[in-house]
């Protein structure tokens, strides 16, 4: 079942890559919109489409454990269930829940990252634009087009 999610993810985000290849987009922006969208429906797609290739597939690979952890310890719940052990059962809804939980925290975490890494795209060519300077008494600050 792992593996099926896995590939399933993957075709997803190899889609993602040819949607944001055929793009004519400016190299220096970034929707951060598409990004938020991408990383909420494929796990590290608004990373990829940032271009942060590492951190990418760090997430991809964080989400992918916790929701293979959830089916497992599902799957151990409903065994559980079926030995009719309420202990065994009760154990695993928590630690399903829990995982759960998890995941949804870092998939939050995932589409603001998105969202802050594309707002801050080109960051460092504006910062090269704006320069401030320190005389003896005099501050200046200058701005390049």
């Amino acid at each position: 079942m792992n593996k099926k999610i896995f590939v399933f993810s993957l075709i997803i985000l190899l889609f993602c890559n040819f949607l944001v290849a055929n793009e004519k987009e400016k190299i220096s922006e970034k929707n951060a919109t598409k990004a938020m969208l991408y990383s909420f429906i494929v796990p590290g797609g608004g990373q990829f489409y940032n271009q942060k290739y590492f951190k990418s597939v760090a997430v991809f690979a964080t989400e992918a454990i916790m929701i293979g952890y959830a089916i497992d310890y599902h799957i151990k719940m409903n065994d559980a269930w079926d030995d009719e052990n309420q202990a065994e059962y009760s154990q695993f809804y928590d630690k399903r829940q829990n995982m759960y939980w998890w995941f949804g925290a870092i998939k939050f975490l995932s589409v603001v990252d998105a969202f802050v890494d594309a707002k801050l795209y080109d960051f460092e060519e504006k910062k090269r634009k704006i320069e401030l300077k320190f005389d003896g008494n005099t501050i200046s600050l200058s701005y390049r087009f």
